[in-house]
């Protein structure tokens, strides 16, 4: 008889108590918090909800809460569904194919070196600020419809729309299906590979009768998960979409969505049921959001689980097969270069002749077409992330000098002569401009809001990862109770909730908080850095709970047989065993938030001047690049430029970074989902 393994020793001091119950007190929280979430949205939206026939919020297309005539305020959101609809569907229909013939590409067919550089840009692509986005798609991809539109003799609109801002949420989500599905490919057992190339498949016909169907259920999470991004995508589609409550099925039709209707909106409600309908807007949006994301998981339960256990259906015939009738695999074994071979007798049967099985030279002609196909769909999946860094780059090196960051934003804009006049003499052919006073102007910059970036983000960081931690600690050694798998659980759907939301939930608790009955405090930057904080958490959790599961159990046993308690084995053992990969997911998170835009312009406000605390209001980078960016003032537009090329630089320096100092792949968005 074997002795069994040591367990953990039960608490024994008061220190162990605090320890155990700190952890536990971090799971709970993020249980209340995001429950807290919900209640603080429904609360803030009731009065708006309360009248929803009044005010015809689900039955009109109008918006009107200041009407000119004093009458009745109307707040119909069906404009807003229709936009965010719209432009989702649009972003699927171009995301979903170029997404799975990448992942299946890079899974099956690409050589390894391919694999690993397709795998580490999609990773970048994905690390891309949505502000970012949104900058490259007002000066170059929305130019480029416009040259569309003008040769089929569409509306001026400046390639603003609908059909922009669904581009553009389709390169963005590009990323999260590719990783996905790439994930969910990799994990069909070699065996049903092995089997259908014994059989004499081609390789195209693997990846179509074989590994597609077998990943299904993830890939069908995949999409799940990148339209919940989609729906909650605030900044890109508000600088692109052109921002007009109409619904407008045209492809030039301008549009709006529901997230870029809070972020332009919110500011500016100052009576209690117009903010109640924007807060109403917030809560549609989770709901929805949490949908997607509660059947994607479902999705990728079920792929878990593996295959149930039924007959086979008939194979399907990939495009150029004719398939079998009797429903049987076409060959009865392997013939040279991967052709089918028909199985003995396979043409004749009584009461007619059988169809031809398909000729060897169409089988390689087919094999061959798919093979470029799905490695053109990975070309194109990586080309946007070449696109923006590399017009971003060349048009805004210029546009970094050393006024951007010594100088803050309080000076007036240089007029566009003055501008003119400023670049050139930076080229050497004009003397420094002059004000009206004959004294050389003094350019403003965006120091200071690069400042209020770090300030924000490092509060964020300091109240984000002890909960992070503990909530990460008590997942890892609870992992089977059910209180553990419930905060795991509504971890995974506070990683999905829209960025907008959670600002709209920080504006509520700490700009107008609502148990104060309307005394505002103010933006500031406090509750900038608690929405970050929100954000940073489902992150923190999932990287360093799946860290510290890789530590093995050997170990743990041995520490408990060496007498040491639980306390002791975590923070001694496994916490420094799993210590580089959760830096690694620190420094991830940072980098996810550290170029948020949206939840920061409802809650840290904007300043022309240096910080000095964040209680007061706090300037930051993303937000000075979203207004100087359609600013008609060019200096303003080339601040922009050169803040959009500081904020990329940082931003793709954390992730390559990190990445290469990790020496292992990892996708963030197959990590947190």
């Amino acid at each position: 008889m074997t002795p069994s393994a040591p367990r953990p020793p039960a608490p024994s001091s008061w220190s162990e108590v605090v320890f155990q119950g700190l952890t536990r007190a971090a799971g709970v929280g993020i249980l209340a918090l995001v429950a807290t979430l919900a209640g603080v949205l429904f609360w803030d939206a009731w009065p708006a909800l309360a009248r929803a026939g009044e005010y015809r919020m689900f039955t009109s297309t109008s918006w009107v809460p200041k009407p000119a005539d004093g009458g009745s305020p109307t707040f119909g959101v069906l404009a807003f569904v229709w936009g965010t609809t719209v432009t989702s569907v649009i972003a699927m229909l171009i995301a979903v194919p170029l997404g799975v013939a990448s992942a299946a590409y890079m899974s099956e067919i690409a050589s390894p070196w391919v694999r690993r550089v397709g795998a580490f840009l999609i990773e970048l692509l994905a690390a891309i600020p949505s502000v970012v986005y949104g900058f490259w798609g007002l000066f170059f991809l929305a130019p480029v419809i416009q040259r569309g539109f003008d040769a089929v003799g569409g509306p001026n609109t400046g390639g603003n729309g609908i059909l922009a801002a669904g581009m553009i949420l389709a390169i963005m989500i590009l990323p999260y299906i590719t990783a996905i599905s790439y994930d969910v490919c990799q994990a069909v057992p070699r065996s049903q590979r092995e089997g259908s190339l014994a059989l004499g498949a081609t390789r195209w016909q693997t990846i179509w009768r074989v590994v597609l169907p077998f990943a299904r259920p993830g890939i069908v999470a995949a999409s799940f998960l990148a339209l919940g991004r989609a729906l909650g995508e605030t900044m890109a589609v508000t600088m692109l979409i052109g921002n007009q409550a109409v619904i407008d099925p045209s492809p030039f039709a301008l549009g709006d969505s529901i997230a870029s209707k809070i972020a332009n909106s919110l500011n500016e409600a100052d009576y209690r049921d117009f903010r109640a309908a924007l807060v109403t807007l917030a809560l549609v949006l989770l709901v929805v959001t949490a949908a997607f994301n509660i059947l994607a998981r479902a999705f990728l339960t079920r792929l878990t689980r593996g295959p149930r256990t039924k007959p086979a259906p008939a194979p399907t015939a990939a495009p150029g097969e004719m398939p079998d009738p009797a429903g049987k695999p076409a060959g009865g074994g392997r013939e040279p270069h991967g052709h089918v071979r028909p199985a003995a007798g396979a043409n004749s049967r009584p009461g007619g002749a059988r169809p031809e099985p398909r000729p060897r030279s169409l089988a390689l002609f087919w094999n061959r077409v798919m093979t470029w196909v799905l490695a053109g769909s990975l070309v194109l999946t990586v080309v946007p992330l070449f696109l923006i860094l590399g017009y971003i780059t060349v048009r805004g090196a210029s546009a970094v000098d050393r006024t951007l960051f010594t100088e803050d934003a309080h000076r007036p804009h240089l007029t566009n002569d003055q501008y003119a006049q400023y670049k050139a003499w930076q080229q050497g052919k004009a003397e420094y401009p002059e004000n009206e006073l004959r004294r050389p102007v003094r350019r403003g910059g965006l120091g200071h809001a690069m400042l209020g970036s770090l300030m924000i983000v490092g509060a964020a960081t300091l109240l984000a990862v002890p909960v992070g931690l503990l909530a990460a600690v008590f997942l890892a050694e609870a992992r089977r109770s059910r209180l553990a798998a419930a905060v795991r659980f509504v971890t995974d759907l506070l990683g999905g909730v829209p960025s907008i939301v959670i600002g709209i939930f920080a504006y509520a608790c700490l700009v107008y908080p609502f148990w104060l009955g309307g005394v505002p405090w103010g933006f500031n930057g406090w509750a900038g850095a608690f929405a970050l904080a929100v954000m940073m958490i489902p992150v923190i959790v999932r990287s360093a709970e799946e860290s510290m599961k890789l530590v093995p159990e050997t170990i743990r046993q041995a520490s408990y047989a060496l007498g040491a308690s639980r306390m002791q084995t975590t923070l001694r053992v496994v916490l420094p065993a799993s210590l580089p990969a959760i830096v690694t997911g620190i420094f991830l998170a940072v980098g996810r938030i550290a170029g948020e835009t949206a939840p920061l312009l409802l809650t840290a406000g904007q300043s022309g001047y240096w910080p000095t605390s964040p209680a007061d209001q706090t300037p930051f980078l993303p937000g000075y690049i979203y207004t100087y960016s359609r600013s008609p003032y060019e200096d303003w537009r080339d601040q922009a430029w050169g803040g959009a090329v500081v904020l990329l630089a940082v931003v793709m320096l954390l992730n390559v970074g990190i990445r290469l100092l990790a020496g292992k792949r990892v996708v963030a968005a197959a990590r947190a989902d």
